[in-house]
């Protein structure tokens, strides 16, 4: 209180002593009885100050916030240098949203007192919710030197550079705030964001480690180290954290959403769909957790909710490349190529987190004639959507120079393969020629408007193996282990280990093989790489491994099987192109090429897909191929067949 305060409530001991009483009703948290105290006091003096600033701090306390507000800018208005005043003041204005004001008030704070750390961390923080990084910034950095032993200012300060991009700085205040407390368990959750965000997963995981180990409860820790171990491919692991941090906090949106994403890692899409669901009841405006339901019913076969949902989250955030990537797949999963293909344009735009905008001056070709200009057409994904997508260079327009740049792994396939397309190959990393427009490869359908899935197919091959090598290869087919009656059929049963979803369309090769096996037929492994144990199985089966010299010899091979029974991986996608039969083992929530619930695809005629109807159960799936692969016993090799080969029906 300021003197004058002192001498109105000293002319009456009564109301001084009922003053007393509520300051400690205030402080022993009986706001109610401290409420009407004071009420009580201005009755009689309706401009007593220090009363005034009391019940103004008691309405902001228990919500009150635009009566309390209010009142404390009286009490500033009338005491200028009234420094708890103006601070309280400051914080109304900042829990009401008004943080301009709040500004304001924090600087008259330190127009009087340049020194206090306490005004210049709220000042930061006010500045922050502004969107004002750099003045933020600069006030925590103030708030960290006036208080040299508080590591918590150095977290907020570590926060605030992690939100500005510049994560050098972030590291160093957050390390800052270790060394001066080694028990903070924010300081080591901001850590594990910074370095999860740089990639350097191990120690990610150490750091949130550190932070449960403090904060065993905090639901913060939990979740994202549930994050790091999923993306580090320990989904059970993640999975048993985000179900724990789910109990210890029900009304946290984002940690059921983080739930959501280990749900449909492991496979348990319906689960995922009713905690996606649940972080929507709890955020219905927040368009990600609409998008992630959308995905999950997407997965789940509930197309049209899915669609509806989708809807809800681009009309959130039409801006937001993530939601609109995530609605465009729905589009391409249900068959809506009219709106699928050009909304796929989102994954440059934050719809794909790893895909950056190549940066090249020139402009995007939108389906004009190249009238004598060199295209750049860039293959931009995994290997398997270059091998699919490359079926649309034979579209192009003829009138001008086409140059394809592909991963290096498939420059010789795609230099001496390719068939009806006069383009130049090229291997990215290597200089590029001269070019005047560009494309991304996946961006072709597009481009060439295509409309529906009778735009998607080739009728025919379009791209052919090396002859030398097929004749290499058709000599060691004839003299297969069960002879030349046998069917010689391809087997792939896993694919890239780190591809987000390979926990679910891979399989064992002991589940598929060991059936296969017993079959009157010759066994190929057609993948480059193997799992652990995988080499003993295959000898213990005895089906002769095989050493593949990259795509050109695993093409050469392809050429010359009956078969190829594959899992959703890039032979997948090598076979079809190749014109051979190819059967599919597409797991329950299948990739957006793939579509629902159809045996075949528009993308390649020769391909049967095999669906699983519940999720993670492949034995049915293998069932079926075995009878698929018994009704064929009656196909015997005819003596002229070419190669050695014999077809098998779709």
């Amino acid at each position: 209180m300021t003197a004058v305060s002192k001498e109105r409530l000293m002319v009456s001991p009564e109301l001084a002593a009922l003053f007393g009483q509520a300051q400690h009703h205030d402080r022993a948290g009986r706001l109610d009885e401290a409420e009407r105290l004071c009420r009580a006091i201005l009755r009689r003096l309706p401009n007593e100050t220090a009363v005034l600033h009391l019940l103004g701090v008691i309405l902001c306390r228990t919500g009150r916030l635009v009566e309390g507000a209010e009142m404390l800018a009286g009490v500033a208005a009338a005491q200028p240098g009234n420094i708890p005043a103006l601070r309280a003041l400051g914080d109304a204005f900042h829990a009401l949203g008004h943080l301009t004001d709040s500004v304001i008030a924090y600087q008259r704070i330190l127009f009087l007192q340049p020194g206090d750390a306490d005004a210049h961390l709220r000042l930061g923080l006010s500045r922050q919710a502004l969107g004002q990084l750099p003045g933020a910034i600069a006030a925590f950095r103030m708030a960290a030197a006036l208080k040299p032993a508080d590591a918590d200012v150095r977290v907020t300060l570590g926060m605030a550079l992690e939100a500005a991009g510049d994560t050098a700085a972030a590291l160093a205040a957050y390390a800052d705030a270790i060394r001066r407390d080694a028990d903070n368990a924010p300081a080591f959750l901001g850590l594990g964001n910074v370095l999860a965000d740089q990639g350097r997963r191990a120690e990610a995981m150490a750091a949130y480690a550190r932070a449960l180990h403090l904060a065993p409860n905090w639901p913060d820790a939990l979740t994202n180290l549930g994050l790091a171990l999923q993306a580090d491919g320990q989904v059970d692991q993640a999975l048993a954290l985000h179900r724990r941090a789910a109990q210890l906090a029900p009304d946290a949106a984002n940690v059921h959403v983080n739930l959501g994403t280990a749900l449909q890692l492991a496979g348990q899409g319906a689960a995922a769909v009713d905690s996606y669901r649940r972080a929507v009841a709890l955020a219905p405006d927040d368009a990600t957790c609409l998008s992630n339901l959308g995905q999950a019913l997407a997965e789940q076969g509930q197309v049209t909710e899915a669609r509806a949902v989708h809807a809800q989250a681009a009309a959130l955030a039409p801006d937001n490349g993530v939601v609109r990537f995530n609605q465009a797949l729905a589009w391409l999963l249900a068959g809506d190529d009219a709106r699928g293909w050009p909304a796929y344009a989102w994954r440059w735009r934050g719809g794909v987190e790893d895909l950056a905008d190549r940066g090249f001056a020139v402009p995007e070709w939108r389906g004009e004639d190249l009238a004598g200009r060199t295209l750049l057409v860039h293959a931009e994904q995994g290997l398997g959507d270059t091998l699919q997508f490359v079926r649309f260079l034979s579209r192009l327009p003829g009138d001008g120079r086409v140059v394809l740049e592909v991963q290096p792994p498939l420059l010789a396939l795609m230099r001496d393969g390719l068939v009806h397309s006069n383009v130049d190959v090229v291997a990215r990393g290597r200089p590029l020629p001269a070019f005047d427009l560009h494309v991304p490869l996946m961006s072709l359908p597009a481009a060439l408007g295509i409309q529906d899935a009778a735009g998607l197919a080739m009728p025919a091959p379009y791209l052919k193996a090396d002859a030398d090598r097929v004749r290499a290869w058709a000599g060691r087919l004839g003299g297969g282990r069960l002879g030349a009656g046998a069917l010689n059929v391809g087997l792939a049963w896993s694919g890239n280990p780190r591809h987000r979803a390979d926990r679910l369309r891979s399989m064992s090769l002991p589940d598929l093989a060991g059936p296969l096996a017993a079959l009157p037929v010759t066994l190929w492994p057609v993948q480059a790489d193997r799992r652990r144990g995988d080499e003993g199985v295959l000898a213990a089966l005895g089906v002769a491994d095989v050493a593949l010299d990259g795509f050109t010899d695993t093409a050469a091979l392809l050429t010359g099987l009956d078969l190829v029974i594959t899992v959703d991986t890039a032979v997948a996608h090598l076979a079809g192109a190749l014109g051979r039969p190819v059967w599919l083992l597409l797991p329950y929530a299948p990739d957006w090429r793939w579509r629902l619930n159809s045996q075949d695809t528009p993308w390649y005629p020769a391909t049967r897909l095999f669906r699983q109807e519940r999720q993670g159960d492949w034995a049915p799936v293998i069932r079926q191929v075995v009878a698929a692969l018994k009704a064929q016993e009656s196909a015997r090799p005819a003596p002229d067949t070419p190669s050695g080969t014999h077809p098998v029906p779709l």
